[in-house]
């Protein structure tokens, strides 16, 4: 099952970092969104991931984790 998670962030710089991060890891483009202007990433993950990918959004200093 796969559960959707959306991180903001409070600059451009730590949406690439996440990005690039998620990239790294083998996560599929097609699994995560970036919003620039709200300085939003959207990540569809398995739950058997789920606690890694969080790890990486957390990494990063998000304001707010849903």
């Amino acid at each position: 099952m796969y559960k959707m998670t959306t991180a903001t962030y409070t600059d451009k710089i730590s949406l690439k970092n996440v990005d690039d991060e998620l990239k790294n890891k083998g996560v599929p483009m097609e699994n995560f969104l970036i919003n620039e202007k709200k300085l939003q990433i959207k990540v569809k993950m398995p739950e058997s991931e789920e606690q890694e990918i969080r790890d990486i959004l957390n990494r990063h200093g998000p304001t707010n984790i849903e």
